[in-house]
């Protein structure tokens, strides 16, 4: 395909999402309030190395960026400073658009649907996507939303927007998105999205977690194998011999019915255990 008509198709893709976001948030947002805890973000992302993630805050009133985190340059050419959510989406790989447009629209739904939203900050919302870096690499990203007010009419006014690369844990993206729970609300994993809505009838039905079915072993071996360590350095780690290391591989991969570790180690990532 032609640069440009890839251009033109980017920039329509772009543009849904944006006019996604407007009706489901911005339209309904009567009056513009700024994030009122701007510098405390700053001082806590001060207390942290800097690493392959950056993260924003947005504002849903005017889809405004009130903060971009400087490490926004590793992955983009953009002045943070200065830079729009328009500019941030053109990173998105163009064949990942419509997958993330309907992981937007699911992500909305549930918003839309969820019965008390005051209580939607304690939730932290994940889906992967990929992107295209400044230096022309393509990276598996993750991608936490967490909702940093609500007004006193249960419209949502900022959210936290945090992307990570997991490239290096070699993960197969998943397709889902997953709604977790921080201070004991009910959790919804892997949640499909080819409908672009939210199943309403999953806020009956008791949350279904493969990891609960994980031993403490179990989840340690999965952690070392999603930092690339082998059976035999993994069974020096944990003292225990090579020979078990694979005993519970395959246990594993049998228990969680996954055919491969990038399968299994992908099912972590959104269920928030890796």
């Amino acid at each position: 395909m032609h640069p440009d008509s890839v251009m033109v198709i980017m920039e329509r893709r772009i543009n849904n999402l944006i006019e996604l976001w407007k009706e489901g948030y911005s339209e309904r947002i009567k009056k513009y309030q700024p994030y009122q805890a701007v510098q405390q973000i700053k001082h806590i992302a001060s207390l942290f190395s800097p690493g392959d993630f950056f993260y924003f805050i947005l504002n849903m009133h005017n889809l405004q960026l009130e903060y971009v985190h400087p490490s926004v340059r590793n992955f983009m050419e953009v002045d943070p400073e200065n830079t729009t959510i328009r500019e941030l989406l053109k990173c998105v790989v163009p064949e990942d658009m419509d997958e993330v447009k309907r992981k937007e629209m699911v992500l909305q739904d549930f918003l839309d649907k969820f019965r008390d939203t005051h209580q939607l900050p304690y939730y932290k919302i994940l889906y992967m996507y990929r992107m295209k870096d400044r230096y022309n690499r393509y990276r598996t990203m993750l991608l936490q939303v967490n909702v940093l007010s609500v007004s006193s009419d249960g419209t949502i006014e900022h959210i936290l927007s945090v992307h990570t690369d997991i490239s290096y844990l070699g993960v197969a993206k998943s397709d889902y998105i997953s709604f977790i729970g921080l201070n004991g609300q009910k959790s919804f994993y892997n949640v499909d999205c080819q409908t672009g809505k939210f199943d309403e009838t999953l806020f009956e039905t008791t949350a279904s977690s493969f990891g609960s079915n994980l031993t403490k072993r179990e989840q340690e071996i999965i952690f070392y194998f999603s930092k690339g360590l082998g059976a035999k350095e993994i069974g020096e780690a944990l003292n225990i011999s090579e020979y078990t290391v694979r005993t519970h591989r395959k246990n594993i991969l049998k228990k969680t019915k996954q055919t491969n570790m990038a399968q299994l180690v992908s099912l972590c990532v959104m269920e928030g255990l890796i």
